[in-house]
């Protein structure tokens, strides 16, 4: 969710109920050189709270400096993923390649949990590919060096975000444990969050690209899991108003340029399914003006109060 789960995203989804949220994915060695658009990328507001903050690397004593510095931002968590599947965090020996060196992750969470006070976290995928599942190993090894939650996400590091993610491993993972147990992957229902919990034994569930462009899962989930019932979801025009609000959150937390080019990936998630939007979908991609993109957005919203 790098490049997604920025200031303005967490918002939203705070807005809907969402009951913990982690940072975009953070380098430890853009930390411990001072970069400050790393450390930007560490920063939040009370309001989002409580809070993790998720940092990846492959030296130990890196990710130990790292943690630290993590530290004085005060989150609740200090998350270290060992699950992360993009080319340029596995081929610098970090994220999901970590699962490939279990002394190494062995390592890493030892020296973290003993040079910081905030309580570790780590997320790890079922494996390496399907000839090394060893996600109860890692997650013996996570437990045993003190890290205080883990989040399963059960797809191999070769099968990135393809396929099916087999539920099966967090159920194995969360018998192999006794601290708390995140289950993550292919969530994209509230039946379907339920039903992890209900057959995984997890103690929680973690939402990724389910709340793109639909902030309003978390809501949707938190309800059914209590009540068994359904929130429907927003009407169209309460769609766009939402990404308006968005947009807004945005222009104002990364500046107008800036923000004006991450929201153009969120109003396609925004907007995705509704009638005739291909053409102002279109439109929207290219404007440079703000103003006229929330023009226009307010004038697809009316178009729907009309009919």
């Amino acid at each position: 969710m790098a490049g997604i789960t920025d200031q303005p995203f967490r918002h939203m989804v705070k807005k809907f109920g969402v009951s913990f949220m982690f940072s975009e994915l953070v380098s430890a060695e853009g930390l411990i050189r001072n970069s400050a658009k790393t450390k930007a990328i560490c920063s939040f507001s009370p309001k989002e709270r409580p809070m993790g903050i998720q940092i990846f690397g492959s030296r130990p004593e890196a990710m130990s400096e790292a943690a630290k510095e993590v530290e004085s931002f005060s989150p609740e968590l200090i998350d270290l993923n060992f699950g992360c599947p993009a080319k340029k965090v596995v081929n610098g020996g970090a994220g999901a390649a970590v699962l490939k060196n279990l002394k190494l992750l062995r390592t890493i969470v030892q020296s973290v949990v003993k040079s910081v006070d905030t309580p570790v976290s780590c997320k790890i995928r079922s494996g390496w590919d399907n000839r090394s599942i060893v996600a109860q190993e890692a997650a013996r090894i996570i437990e045993g060096e003190g890290a205080c939650i883990i989040t399963v996400h059960p797809r191999t590091r070769m099968q990135k975000f393809s396929g099916s993610a087999d539920w099966n491993i967090i159920r194995q993972v969360k018998e192999a444990v006794k601290i708390p147990v995140i289950g993550n992957g292919d969530i994209y229902s509230p039946r379907d969050a339920k039903y992890m919990l209900n057959t995984t034994g997890c103690d929680a569930v973690m939402i990724g690209r389910a709340a793109m462009g639909r902030p309003w899962i978390c809501s949707q989930i938190d309800h059914f899991i209590r009540t068994s019932e359904y929130l429907p979801d927003p009407t169209f025009e309460d769609r766009v108003r939402i990404c308006i609000q968005h947009y807004h959150l945005a222009l104002k937390k990364l500046g107008v340029s800036r923000g004006l080019k991450e929201m153009r990936k969120h109003i396609g998630w925004y907007l995705k399914g509704m009638p005739n939007v291909s053409k102002i979908r279109s439109q929207l991609m290219t404007m440079e003006d703000p103003d006229d993109v929330i023009r226009q957005l307010k004038d697809y919203a009316r178009s729907f109060s009309q009919e």
